[in-house]
Order: C-alpha cells, then sequence, then structure tokens
C-alpha cells in the first residue's frame, strides 16, 4: 500500500469522521423508528377492546304508542323488579304450598300487590285482580292435589284474570306479557318482557305480532319459535328459541357442503337422507347468503367454525354419557365460559383450548352481528306465520277442511260434536306454514324445511305440524307433475315412509324460490278453493339495522 501524504492523511481521517457521523445519525434514526414501532404496537396492545360478544340491533326510543303503531314499548324497573325474582319466588312457593303446605307464599303475595304501578288505576285494579285469581288457583291446585281435577272454571279464572292485566300493560304503552295457566296440576303465571311490537298486514288488514323475551327466572319454557292462542293475546315470537335456532341450525347451514339437520343422524347417513340434507343445505344456504350480501363471506367462515366446534362438542357429549354424566345441549352462540370451566379435567385441554379459540374468532369475524341477521330473516317469517294463526282465528267462516288432510285425520269432531285436538292442531299448522312459505319474499325454502323437519324426525310423528308437513310435501309433489300414488294414508298413521318421501321432496328441493311460492299458492287454492291470504310486512319507521 503506497504511503500517504499528511494532506491526504487529514482528508482521510475527516471522510471517516463524516461516515462515523452519517452512521450514528441513520442508528439513531433506526432505532428512534424501532422505539415508535414499539410504542404504537403497545398502544394498539394497550387499547384494543376484546371485540363483544353480544350484538344489540338498532331500535327506536321506548314509546307509550307502540301498541297502537309499532315500535319499542315502554318498561319501568318497579315493574321489571317485580316480574324478574319476586314472581319466580312466588310460582316456586307456589308449588312447595301444593306439595308441603309452606306458607312463604302468602308473604310473597303480600309483597307483590305493593308493587308501585304509580297512577294507572285500571292496571292497579287488573295489577290486583290477577293475584287475587293466582291466589285462588293455588288453592284449587293444593286441593287438585288430593286427587281432585282442577275444574274448568279455575283454569279460564286465572287464564282471564291475567290477560286482561296484560292487556292493561299494552293500554298504558307498557311492554310486559304474561300468560297464567295450569301445568302438571300446578298453577304457573309467567312473564315476559315486549321487546318490540311489530304490524303486519293480513289480506289488507294490520295486525300486531310481539317479540317477547322471558323476565322471571322459572325452569318452564315453550320449543317453539312463536305462537298464538286467542285466549291468551296477541301472537308472540319466543326471541330466546329464535336465538338458540338460529345459532344451532341456520347459521351452521352456511357451511360449504353444509347438510341440512333435517332428521336425526341415523337416517341422514342413508343415500336417501344424506341426498335430501345436502340439496336441502344448498337451497337454505342459497337463500340466505343471498340476503346477507357482502356478510355471505364471513358467515360461511363463521359456519365452518360453528361446525367444528360442534364436532368437538359431540365428541364430549359421547364421552361424558360413557361415564353417566349428562352434558346439556349448547345451543348460543358462544359456548358459556363457566360450562368450560366445569368441563376442565373432563375432556382433553387442546380441545378445550380450541373451543376458546374458536369463540375467539367467532367474534373476531363479527358473529353476533351476522347471527342478528339472519335472527331478524327468521323473526320476520315466523311472525307471517304467526299472523297467518290469527287471521285464521278472526274468520267469520272457518276454512274449509282440506280433503287431503281429511285423508290422513277423519272427522274433525267426535260423536258428540266436540272438535278433535290432532285436527284442529293440523289444520292451524297446514295453513300457517303453506302461507308462511307463500308469503317469504326471501327464505320460503328456509320456511318449507322448517316444516319438514317436523315431518321427516321420528319423534315428531303423530303431532300436528307432522300431518301438515306431509300434506305440504305431497301437494307440492302433485303440482310439479310428480307420481306421489306410492303414498298412501296409512303409513303415516304408522309414521312417515321417508324413503319414498325423501324422492318427492328433493326435487321439492331444488326449484327456484318463485317457482316454489307458485307451487305453494297452487296448491293454497286447491287445498281451500279460494285465493291464499296475503301477508305482509307493514313499513315503519324502526331503525334499518345494518
Amino acid at each position: 500500500m503506497a504511503a500517504l501524504a499528511d494532506s491526504d492523511l487529514t482528508d482521510y481521517l475527516d471522510q471517516i469522521q463524516r461516515r462515523s457521523r452519517r452512521s450514528r445519525r441513520i442508528a439513531i434514526a433506526l432505532v428512534t423508528a424501532a422505539l415508535a414501532a414499539a410504542g404504537v404496537v403497545a398502544f394498539e396492545i394497550a387499547t384494543r377492546k376484546t371485540p363483544p360478544r353480544v350484538w344489540h340491533r338498532p331500535l327506536p326510543a321506548p314509546t307509550a304508542r307502540a301498541f297502537e303503531s309499532g315500535g319499542v314499548p315502554v318498561h319501568e324497573p318497579a315493574i321489571d323488579t317485580a316480574l324478574a325474582q319476586p314472581l319466580t319466588d312466588l310460582v316456586i312457593q307456589a308449588g312447595n304450598a301444593r306439595d308441603t303446605g309452606s306458607v312463604a307464599f302468602a308473604r310473597t303475595l303480600a309483597t307483590l300487590r305493593a308493587t308501585d304501578l304509580g297512577q294507572r288505576p285500571q292496571l292497579v285494579a287488573a295489577w290486583q285482580h290477577a293475584l287475587d285469581a293466582y291466589g285462588i288457583a293455588v288453592s284449587a291446585a293444593e286441593l287438585g292435589a288430593g286427587g281432585n281435577e282442577i275444574n274448568q272454571h279455575d283454569r279460564d279464572a286465572l287464564r282471564e284474570a291475567v290477560k286482561e292485566l296484560t292487556d292493561q300493560f299494552a293500554a298504558a304503552g307498557l311492554g310486559y306479557f304474561l300468560e297464567g295457566r295450569f301445568r302438571d296440576g300446578y298453577a304457573y303465571i309467567q312473564a315476559y318482557r315486549v321487546d318490540e311490537v311489530v304490524f303486519v298486514v293480513t289480506n289488507g288488514t294490520p295486525r300486531r305480532v310481539l317479540s317477547i323475551s322471558r323476565i322471571d327466572h322459572l325452569n318452564t319454557a315453550y320449543a317453539v319459535l312463536g305462537m298464538q292462542d286467542e285466549n291468551v293475546g296477541d301472537p308472540v315470537l319466543h326471541m330466546e328459541r329464535i336465538a338458540e335456532f338460529v345459532a344451532s341450525t341456520e347459521l351452521p347451514a352456511l357451511a360449504p357442503d353444509a347438510a341440512y339437520p333435517l332428521a336425526e343422524d341415523t337416517w341422514l347417513v342413508t343415500p336417501e337422507g344424506k341426498a335430501l340434507a345436502a340439496a336441502i343445505g344448498a337451497a337454505v344456504r342459497r337463500e340466505y347468503s343471498a340476503a346477507l350480501g357482502a356478510d355471505a363471506a364471513s358467515g360461511t367462515q363463521i359456519a365452518k367454525l360453528l361446525v367444528e366446534r360442534g364436532e368437538i362438542i359431540a365428541k364430549w357429549r359421547d364421552h361424558l354419557e360413557k361415564r353417566r354424566i349428562v352434558f346439556s345441549e349448547t345451543d348460543e352462540l358462544f359456548v358459556p365460559p363457566d360450562l368450560l370451566k366445569a368441563l376442565d379435567g373432563a375432556v382433553p385441554h387442546y380441545q378445550l383450548e380450541r373451543v376458546e379459540a374458536i369463540d375467539g374468532m367467532l367474534a373476531e369475524l363479527e358473529a353476533p352481528r351476522i347471527h342478528a341477521r339472519l335472527h331478524d330473516l327468521v323473526a320476520a317469517t315466523v311472525r307471517r306465520h304467526e299472523a297467518q294463526h290469527g287471521f285464521d282465528y278472526d274468520r267469520e267462516a272457518e276454512a274449509r277442511y282440506p280433503d287431503a288432510l281429511a285423508r290422513l285425520l277423519g272427522s274433525p269432531h267426535d260423536e258428540d260434536g266436540n272438535e278433535i285436538a290432532i285436527v284442529a292442531s293440523a289444520r292451524h299448522e297446514l295453513s300457517a306454514y303453506l302461507s308462511q312459505v307463500i308469503n317469504d319474499p326471501v327464505t320460503p325454502h328456509a320456511a318449507l324445511w322448517h316444516l319438514a323437519q317436523q315431518t321427516f324426525s321420528r319423534d315428531r310423528a303423530g303431532t300436528g305440524e307432522f300431518y301438515a308437513g306431509v300434506v305440504v310435501l305431497e301437494g307440492l309433489a302433485a303440482q310439479l307433475g310428480l307420481d306421489t300414488t306410492l303414498l298412501s294414508a296409512p303409513t303415516f298413521h304408522r309414521g312417515l315412509d321417508r324413503e319414498r318421501m325423501a324422492t318427492l321432496a328433493l326435487a321439492i328441493a331444488k326449484l327456484p324460490d318463485d317457482k316454489l311460492r307458485d307451487a305453494a299458492s297452487a296448491l293454497w287454492r286447491e287445498l281451500y278453493g279460494e285465493a291464499a291470504t296475503t301477508v305482509v310486512d307493514k313499513p315503519t319507521t324502526q331503525l334499518a339495522q345494518r
């Protein structure tokens, strides 16, 4: 290497120093940037919120006119409190009074009498009268425990007094719905909160339908999604049941190639069952995906996770049943944390961790919001079903008894002229379900195959819904020109010949929505000799969800 002159050395050292200073500046800048990035990450971690596991659909402000024009009715803390724990205690103590002669019932009854209902004389009178009627009903139940049959007068008195209380709540614009009844010899009052009042138009006439959720804490519940009983009050939707149905049946159907749970698993693995369940799954998935629009992709991911979680939980159930441990159904969107905690040590830990992870991913995918969108669709179609029930009850002349149903069930009355319960039930459900399919603008297949579940499931054989499903499926097949001669009335009294019916149902499942509605309308005219009832949602000022 050649020697450097003094001037060259000076220049060389200056270059090194400049480079060193530049390197330090770069290093400092890099460190500063790294620290800043770390700070951003730390800030995001510190401020990031856990995805919510509950979605509250936007609704208009409560109004005392909800029962007149629709919307959210008013609720009051004092009434909420009274209908929750005190009413629960009262009914439990009524049962204890019947069984053991307990006197705690009287004290709780006195507490409820003192509930502050404000300056509303008619409501106060109805409240006191309902409590009086319940006291009398409890006495009748105590007598019944001695072998005396509870007479119809006592049953009617309790039901009518509680209905009058519900009517007075509505007149005051307050959102509460109560039901008084006897069950297995015990007197009950069940209390619900009216979450929303929605009007449906049947043949041009508005009809209100109530969305209700349970207030009391009694361990009794209806298994149905909705109800209409003219002796109790307005048609109602059971919102908790709909939420469970969506989480356990409808949302999982969005998974790719998911089979629809039409019947018990042992039949769904047969060639006929497998083909039909796949075709129904495709039809229902198409309808819901179209309705979800931009949320359809997220819905698919949510469904896949629900299916995976369901498979894990099924393994737990089988494992625990072998150890004679009963594992209750889990129909909620998220698995309750206390259940997972209770299972720790009883099932593989890695599976518990996977289920917890799945629930976390469901929250990230906004599963509660998408569940709420499907919930709205199901609620709307059930609402139209219940409105049809209300329309049928109010008809001046009863709709004719369809020949197709008469061939299965015979006369609608017994020798004494009394209405036969199973015939009445089948007539009501045939009208409501067929109307539901005809008038559903978005999910007619989902409506139809919910009915078909009542027909194909062995444990539903002999119910009103079972016979309604037989008539609808066979009637739709005939409208399509399919051969239904292999189906005979005696077969259905012994239980459905599912293999034969599956052949017809498979063709129905492949129909486009408009063709299904057309076939259902033609069947209605054939069964009843008149045009189908028009049941449409009444436009309201409710806030649009989404």
